[in-house]
């Protein structure tokens, strides 16, 4: 009997051809990499107005701070006047300072002009706001976004803030918005305000009269309190107020009523969300959850480190950036045509292996 050769699995063409489309997927992929460009978006002329708005209502605000002789935090490193103290009576939760002061950037007001714009928002629209007092930075974008594309925004807003948020009572997130909607910077419906803290309460470990001090503050300034004795009914009289026609909701901060008590409040995506993860059905979920269950786009502002990585923003820059520094006004593009040549050239040195090795494997 004729002895059969014996025959290598891979022989050296073969081989070679595999290692070619390998190094040629590896080069495409680094090209299209190395192809990296930015296209300016094509709203970015408002994203820049909405952003120098911003930049005013934060210099207007820190006129207010000096003239009336408000102690400007020593973390306050670039002397905004709106970083607040560790505890007061207004403190909710811990708070991550970086954030606080990452988030005073005037080019977060840019982002929510792209978040509204991808959200499908048109001038006469209407944006229903719930904010806690913990990112008084990310309350002023929301504001000045709406206000430069010619969008409705209804406010209710929660005394409670984390640390280092709107924790001065001289300076709670209502006064934040006010007074530079007063030197006719802002445009804004505030509807209601509510404790804050715990469970929307007002009640506070640390200061016993917390509850009652907050609502001397509302009362002084006029304003309507939302107190209800649970989240639940806080969401239904809060959804009541807003009416039925929003095109967009917007959370920022934690507010218990917002966010949900339940463990499905830690699911929601940051930024942008029109596709939300599995809504739950409890009573308790919050108008994050309410909305998205309706079919309206929400915009949830909590982790300021993932919004400043995600659009172009620096985190915790000093000094501050100005308008227009940042790369919140352009979208990253890559070149396609490298990526496309890489597949079509290892394609064609794999065929060609697969072609040698059946040409050997026909052979006797």
């Amino acid at each position: 009997m004729k002895k059969r050769r014996y025959r290598p699995p891979f022989g050296r063409e073969r081989a070679l051809c595999m290692a070619l489309a390998l190094l040629t997927a590896l080069g495409g992929i680094t090209l299209t990499l190395c192809s990296e460009s930015r296209e300016r978006l094509p709203y970015a002329d408002v994203q820049l107005a909405a952003a120098r708005q911003m930049a005013e209502a934060e210099a207007e605000l820190l006129r207010y701070v000096r003239e009336q002789g408000i102690p400007i935090e020593k973390d306050d490193l670039n002397q905004t006047g709106l970083i607040g103290p560790e505890w007061t009576e207004l403190t909710s939760s811990l708070g991550l300072l970086e954030a606080k002061r990452t988030a005073l950037q005037p080019d977060f007001a840019a982002v929510m002009v792209k978040y509204y714009q991808e959200a499908g928002l048109k001038a006469g629209d209407t944006i229903c706001c719930g904010m806690s007092g913990s990112f008084p930075g990310l309350c002023l974008a929301a504001v000045c976004a709406a206000n430069q594309m010619g969008v409705n925004i209804r406010v209710i807003a929660s005394y409670g803030s984390s640390m280092y948020g709107a924790t001065r009572l001289e300076l709670p997130i209502v006064r934040i918005l006010d007074i530079p909607r007063q030197a006719g910077i802002l445009d804004y419906e505030l509807l209601a305000v509510s404790p804050g803290n715990d469970f929307d309460q007002g009640n506070s470990i640390l200061f016993p009269d917390a509850r009652k001090t907050i609502f001397a503050l509302a009362e002084a300034d006029g304003l309507t309190m939302i107190d209800e004795p649970d989240i639940p009914a806080s969401i239904r009289r809060r959804l009541e107020l807003f009416g039925t026609d929003a095109d967009c909701f917007v959370n920022v901060g934690g507010a218990s009523a917002n966010m949900g008590a339940s463990p499905y409040t830690l699911t929601f995506p940051n930024g942008l969300v029109t596709d939300p993860p599995r809504i739950p059905q409890d009573a308790d979920r919050g108008l994050t959850f309410e909305y998205a269950a309706r079919g309206v786009p929400v915009v949830h502002l909590l982790n300021v480190r993932g919004l400043a990585e995600d659009n172009g923003l620096p985190f915790d820059p000093v000094p501050m950036t100005k308008p227009g520094e940042t790369n919140a006004y352009h979208t990253v593009c890559h070149s396609p045509w490298y990526a496309l040549g890489a597949l079509i050239l290892a394609t064609a040195f794999l065929f060609a292996g697969w072609k040698i090795g059946k040409k050997k494997g026909s052979c006797k």
